[in-house]
């Protein structure tokens, strides 16, 4: 049993999540999962798009480095994709 709601992505597209998550889209990454978990504190779930952004979108981490994260991620949620 989940210990958080997901929230309806509709309904944070009204907040100032709104550009963050319509890049998410866009971009498919992160997907909306991460905007309906963290959406319940909006400046947290501003700030952690900022920094995920950061990192992944502006080249200032190598790509190798990027698909070590996600493989390491990957394992760690035993994710078989």
């Amino acid at each position: 049993m989940p210990n958080i709601t997901m929230l309806d992505i509709d309904d944070l597209k009204k907040t100032k999540l709104a550009p963050y998550i319509e890049m998410c889209l866009k971009n498919k990454a992160p997907d909306p999962g991460f905007h309906a978990m963290m959406g319940h504190n909006v400046d947290l779930a501003e700030a952690m798009f900022v920094a995920w952004n950061t990192v992944f979108n502006t080249g200032r981490v190598p790509h190798k480095l990027k698909e070590i994260i996600r493989v390491q991620l990957s394992r760690l949620v035993a994710c078989t994709y």
